[in-house]
């Protein structure tokens, strides 16, 4: 089957057409990035929970674009080269994704984090006053005369209750003889 340059023009430009359309599948999966913070700038920085919870979030939306990226590339290349793999088909697909990622990818990325940026600060924000005021709130109230002395009450009970406790267990051991009155153990003198 001979194949004209016209159909490997053609296919070529589909295959650019291709790698914009893995360039915005990858883009969606680096929105979801961007919306759950995570943010993985190398294995070897921090280790914690939350970061090995990032690493494993690559991996797995990684993972997913590949495998979503492989199938478009199967179908691409069974509806184009009647499932023959051509070098233009490859390379096309990776130029229109570069393509993609260095211009309007660049463009997405910046404005998603700047919007999410916003409304991160747009929900900080109240939070912030409404933990401002509820430590207020809980200054005043504790502040109150009730208040203070009740709490003054409280702590003199308890302390009243370990000095109580105290005395009975001390009362306990010189009943059972390990203290003496003159400072010895166990009836020596």
């Amino acid at each position: 089957m001979e194949v004209s340059m016209n159909q490997i023009a053609l296919s070529a430009a589909s295959a650019i057409l291709l790698g914009l359309l893995l360039g915005a599948v990858y883009d969606v999966i680096r929105l979801t990035r961007v919306i759950f913070g995570v943010n993985v700038a190398s294995p070897f920085g921090k280790r914690n929970a939350k970061a090995y919870l990032g690493y494993a979030f690559v991996a797995v939306s990684d993972f997913l674009f590949f495998a979503i990226l492989s199938v478009l590339m199967a179908i691409f290349f069974f509806l184009t080269g009647d499932g023959r793999m051509r070098s233009y088909g490859l390379i096309g697909a990776f130029l229109g994704f570069l393509l993609y990622y260095h211009t309007v990818g660049r463009l997405f990325i910046f404005v998603v984090e700047r919007v999410a940026a916003f409304i991160k600060k747009c929900i900080a924000f109240p939070l912030v006053l409404i933990t401002k005021l509820a430590r207020k709130i809980k200054v005043l109230i504790l502040s109150l005369p009730i208040v203070t002395r009740a709490v003054k009450r409280y702590n003199d009970n308890v302390n009243k209750m370990k000095k109580n406790a105290a005395i009975r267990q001390r009362k306990k051991r010189m009943k059972k003889g390990v203290y003496c009155r003159n400072g010895g153990t166990n009836g020596e003198q």
